[in-house]
């Protein structure tokens, strides 16, 4: 078990544990923990052993028929509780083990608090965002689906990322960005395909899910997955079992399945655009992130871990005042933009009222094009596809939507509103066209809507 110095729980396995905190758990020693909690003194095997006789022995050990027990401080506010059970103790060996996963953990800790690295949004004192934290760290140690939910930008990719690289697999992290994939070419993106599965399939490929197999293969915008295939899905999920487009042979692949959506799935159930049964078989370990203009108190510690973008320069009591009063509908990724830019385009040395003009410019971008956009000109004036170029930015949410409606624009009154030659001009190939009208419709980015 994992407790912090203030006393609660936070992560434990094997026998079954109740409560949230040491005062009003049950199902371990509660009076040698509290002993860790007065003096942060480590308690050894050497030190204490619980046996079955004596008029000393702890009431909840007797009660649990524990004989002995280790508790190793990993950090100054962090504990490992082990205990034997009904073992009789533990051995040289054991306690050796219990030591070097103490100090471990407790180095593991230390380099994720100094990282330089970009939060993501999990960073700050609300209780939120605290209860989040810890999800993170008790579901990466589980085999279960993570559902990710919270709105654009809430930071759900750098969460499914930290709940990979603390799981402890092996095997890769791999993205299925479900909004990029067509209908028809869904199942042989995930499964993968052999040389002439089916029109155009000029060799075999591999699928994610054989690239993630041993790591984590993680669906951003679940939503988007197919009706049609969300059936196959579901049976991948729940057997990690599945056919390779063109091959009768059942391929095995040993995944976690984590995903994430910024839509309320149980509206997606009602309008029969989301199976019921994947909802419920993806959504056994739920995390909700809540948006940035709910947990305030947040903003200024996000702010400080990314002041190294502002470049030298300090902020003051009027930056503090523009910042949290802005509603930031972006969230944390909306943040950190602003404070990237305002790097670049303020003077200092000290930043004020000002910020204003970079927040306001980045809510302009919903309505028009920003500077900046010229190298995508260029890039399809090249040869390049409108899918390589706009399209990737787009939904990599590096573009917003009025961003890519502009672009849009130009192109469709340059062609005369004909969005076949449109299509053509954006170097998108025929067989994509239906592809590219259902995106427009489906993102609201019609031109000439």
């Amino acid at each position: 078990m994992f407790y912090h110095r203030d006393g609660r729980i936070l992560w434990h396995r094997g026998r079954k544990i109740r409560g949230k905190t040491i005062h009003d758990g049950e199902g371990f020693s509660k009076s040698c923990i509290e002993k860790t909690l007065r003096n942060g003194v480590p308690i050894e095997k050497d030190d204490v052993v619980i046996t079955l006789s004596g008029d000393g022995l702890p009431r909840s050990a007797r009660m649990l028929l524990v004989k002995s027990l280790m508790i190793q401080p990993v950090s100054p506010d962090l504990f490992l509780y082990v205990d034997s059970g009904i073992k009789e103790s533990f051995s040289v060996s054991d306690s050796e083990v219990f030591k070097v996963m103490g100090h471990l953990l407790g180095e593991v800790i230390d380099k994720i608090k100094t990282s330089r690295g970009d939060t993501g949004g999990i960073s700050g004192t609300s209780d939120a965002i605290r209860d989040i934290r810890e999800q993170v760290v008790k579901y990466s140690l589980e085999e279960e689906p993570v559902l990710l939910l919270g709105e654009t930008g809430a930071g759900k990719n750098h969460i499914a990322e930290l709940i990979h690289r603390f799981s402890g697999r092996k095997g890769p992290f791999i993205v299925v960005n479900t909004p990029s994939i067509p209908e028809t070419l869904f199942e042989s993106e995930l499964f993968g395909h052999t040389k002439g599965a089916f029109t155009g399939a000029g060799e075999s490929k591999k699928g994610l899910v054989e690239e993630a197999d041993g790591g984590t293969l993680f669906f951003d915008e679940i939503a988007e997955v197919p009706v049609s295939f969300q059936a196959k899905l579901l049976q991948f999920i729940e057997t990690r079992k599945y056919r390779t487009l063109g091959d009768s042979r059942e391929k095995q692949a040993d995944v976690r399945i984590v995903s994430a959506s910024n839509r309320r799935l149980e509206e997606e159930i009602k309008t029969k655009r989301f199976r019921e049964d994947l909802y419920y078989r993806l959504s056994v370990l739920p995390i909700e992130i809540p948006p940035l203009r709910t947990r305030k108190e947040d903003i200024r510690t996000l702010v400080k871990e990314n002041e190294r973008h502002l470049r030298g320069m300090t902020v003051n009591e009027e930056f503090w005042k523009v910042v949290l009063g802005h509603g930031w509908p972006g969230n944390v990724r909306e943040l950190i933009h602003v404070i990237k830019r305002a790097g670049i385009q303020l003077k200092g040395p000290v930043i004020g009222k000002e910020i204003e003009t970079i927040i306001h410019h980045r809510a302009d971008k919903e309505n028009e094009a920003g500077p900046g956009m010229e190298h995508l000109y260029e890039a399809i004036d090249s040869g390049k596809s409108f899918w390589d170029t706009a399209w990737k930015r787009f939904i990599d949410r590096d573009l917003s939507r009025g961003e890519i409606r502009s672009f849009l624009e130009k192109y469709y009154m340059a062609n005369n509103k004909n969005l076949k030659a449109m299509s053509r001009a954006l170097n998108i190939v025929e067989k994509d066209y239906p592809r590219f009208i259902s995106a427009l419709h489906k993102y609201h980015i019609h031109p000439g809507r």
